[in-house]
C-alpha cells in the first residue's frame, strides 16, 4: 500500500526525516511512536501529501505521492471541525464538496451517526460537545468519503484515560469493519500497543526499531499480561 523511499525533509538546516524508507501493507495498521520533535507527525503529513519532501519518493497504491490524494483521510489532533456547523454538517461537509447528491448525503450522514451512536447530537455544535463526541464526528466526517487510507495524528491525545480506550476501541472496530489501511501517531505506549499491528519507534528523523505486535486485533487484549511485555518492548526502545 505504502512503500517510502529515502525521504528527506528539512526545516532550515535541521532535517526532520533523514533518508526514512517504510513498507506498509495494505489493510494493516502502523502506530509511529517516538518523543516530541523525532519527526512522526512529519512523517504523517508527508504521507499525506501536505509536505513534499526535499528528496526521495513516496508510493500509495503504486501511485507515486504528488500532492493530497483524494482517497486518503487525515484526522487532526485539534479535530478540524467547523465551529459553525452542527455535528450533521460536519460531517456532510466532505460529501457536498464532492458533490453527492442530497439522498445520498442524508443516507451516509445518518448511517455514520448510528455507527458512532451520535444520532442525539446530530443538531449540537462542536462547541456543545465532550472531546470524546468531538472525536468521534472528527472520525465521521473522514469516513464519510470512505477512504482505503487513514491517517491520525494523536487520535486520543486530549482525553481522559476511559474516553481515551473508547476511542480507541471504537477505531479498532472501524478498522476491522472497512478493512482500510491505518497509519497513527502517537505519544502513548499503550495505545500505539493497542492499535498498532507494527509500531515504529522513531526518533531523530529516523526509524530507530520496528516492533510487530502479533496481538493485535484482540479487543481485550489490554487485560493480558502479553499487552504490558510489548508495551516494556516499546518503553525499551524509546529510552534506549
Amino acid at each position: 500500500m505504502i512503500k517510502v523511499k529515502n525521504i528527506e525533509v528539512c526545516y532550515g538546516e535541521e532535517k526532520a526525516l533523514d533518508k526514512l524508507s517504510l513498507n506498509i501493507a495494505k489493510n494493516t495498521t502502523c502506530a509511529v511512536i517516538g518523543p516530541s520533535g523525532c519527526g512522526k507527525t512529519t512523517l504523517l503529513y508527508t504521507l499525506a501529501g501536505i509536505i513534499k519532501p526535499a528528496s526521495g519518493n513516496i508510493f500509495i497504491g503504486g501511485q507515486e505521492l504528488t500532492g493530497i490524494r483524494k482517497d486518503t483521510g487525515l484526522i487532526l489532533q485539534d479535530y478540524g471541525l467547523l465551529p459553525w456547523k452542527t455535528v450533521w454538517d460536519n460531517i456532510a461537509f466532505p460529501l457536498k464538496s464532492r458533490d453527492f447528491n442530497k439522498s445520498e448525503i442524508t443516507d451516509k450522514v445518518s448511517s455514520i451517526l448510528k455507527s458512532l451512536s451520535m444520532d442525539e447530537y446530530a443538531k449540537k455544535l462542536p462547541g456543545e460537545l465532550s472531546g470524546g463526541q468531538k472525536q468521534r464526528v472528527a472520525i465521521g466526517r473522514t469516513l464519510a468519503l470512505e477512504p482505503d487510507l487513514l491517517l491520525m495524528d494523536e487520535a486520543s491525545s486530549a482525553l481522559d484515560a476511559i474516553t481515551k480506550e473508547h476511542i480507541q476501541n471504537l477505531i479498532l472496530n472501524i478498522y476491522k469493519e472497512s478493512h482500510l489501511t491505518l497509519v497513527m501517531v502517537t505519544h502513548n505506549i499503550e495505545e500505539a500497543v493497542f492499535l498498532g499491528q507494527r509500531i515504529i519507534v522513531m526518533g531523530d528523523g529516523k526509524i530507530n526499531h520496528i516492533i510487530d505486535n502479533p496481538y493485535f486485533g484482540d479487543e481485550n487484549l489490554r487485560n493480558n499480561l502479553e499487552f504490558y511485555k510489548i508495551c516494556l518492548e516499546v518503553r525499551k526502545w524509546l529510552n534506549g
